[in-house]
């Protein structure tokens, strides 16, 4: 295990880099563009003018393994559930701990160690860093406006247990308006409830969303992830938004036309559409790696399908995907030395 790639991970993870904040992804990601450039032969391609924060890091003609990354973490929510700091970095003879270890600052390091392995090796590679894919790949999105990559392969180094997943389901998020009419709470008869139009109109209808299933990704399924509205008890409540969290492996038009279509007096707004990703099969690179299920959450890859010339992308990483989001996060050393390893050895082995 190279030192000072712990050292690094351990740095990054020190750092909040909740999503949203685009300062302090800049920031983190700049630790890991000067560690990554300090090898010889390892130069920023491109990076974001403006927006949110990504960055391009290569060697070679850039049509080896193609990395992506994200900085960006979830919150850490509720303190009093972490039994250590959420930003030590603490790390043990099996563990580093901390908000971002697996998910996936872990992966991340591994990647640009990989980096500073092609450069030393004279093969190409590349990694994308990018911002916000927590909250529906928004950097990789504007990221990929600006690129067009010929890679010979995707990896997104995501929580895997180190296996080989060849894809996941596609999100599509939904905000559902209705627009009632208020009223005294002691006569509901002279108003229109909007909650109880969205309860009886969307959340009743739920039922008959279509919902398709495919054989590797599974069936699409659908979560009811926020409710709001009414000022108070005693006020026929004129306005409420309902949203929707759609897992699609279809796409999410069927989705879509349905929730435009529960009654004229509910609105429906796309927040986030991204497809489902598919490879067919193993890539003949990773053949003697482990097989693991489609991945239960989405990724950058969604939003980079387009710019990636057609190459498979595969999601593969260190660490649980059990710890994701969870409180105490931690990455298992040894499946973060492993990835170290499996990194290595595809950017010698691509370059053959």
């Amino acid at each position: 295990m190279s030192t000072e790639a712990l050292e690094l991970l351990r740095d990054l993870v020190r750092q909040d880099t909740t999503s949203g904040d685009n300062a302090a992804q800049a920031a983190a990601q700049e630790l890991a563009v000067s560690y990554a450039t300090a090898t010889a032969g390892v130069r920023v391609r491109q990076r974001s003018s403006s927006g949110r924060p990504w960055v391009l890091l290569g060697t070679g003609s850039g049509d080896g393994p193609l990395f992506v990354c994200h900085i960006d973490t979830v919150p850490v929510g509720s303190p009093e559930l972490w039994e250590r700091a959420p930003f030590s970095a603490d790390a043990d003879e099996k563990f580093l701990h901390g908000r971002g270890s697996v998910d996936m600052k872990g992966g991340l390091v591994a990647a640009v160690e990989a980096l500073r392995n092609a450069a030393e090796a004279g093969a190409d590679a590349q990694v994308l860093l990018t911002s916000d894919e927590e909250i529906g790949c928004r950097g990789a999105a504007e990221a990929a406006t600006s690129l067009e990559l010929t890679p010979r392969i995707v990896v997104v180094p995501e929580a895997t247990r180190n296996r080989v997943s060849l894809g996941h389901r596609g999100a599509t998020w939904l905000r559902l308006a209705a627009a009632g009419k208020a009223a005294h709470g002691s006569t509901p008869q002279l108003g229109r409830n909007a909650i109880q139009l969205l309860a009886d109109r969307a959340l009743g209808a739920l039922g008959s969303l279509p919902l398709s299933t495919e054989d590797y990704l599974g069936a699409e399924t659908v979560n009811v992830g926020t409710f709001e509205g009414g000022t108070a008890t005693n006020i026929v409540p004129a306005s409420a938004v309902l949203t929707l969290d759609v897992r699609t492996v279809d796409g999410g038009a069927p989705a879509i036309a349905w929730a435009s279509s529960l009654d004229p007096a509910i609105s429906a707004e796309v927040e986030l559409d991204l497809p489902a990703v598919r490879t067919p099969r193993v890539p003949e690179l990773l053949g003697t790696y482990p097989a693991a299920p489609a991945a239960t959450y989405f990724t950058d890859a969604s939003a980079l399908a387009g710019s990636v010339s057609g190459a498979p992308v595969v999601i593969w990483g260190p660490g649980e995907p059990r710890e994701m989001h969870a409180a105490n996060e931690k990455l298992e050393l040894e499946s973060w030395r492993e990835a170290l390893r499996n990194y290595r050895e595809l950017v010698l082995a691509a370059a053959r």
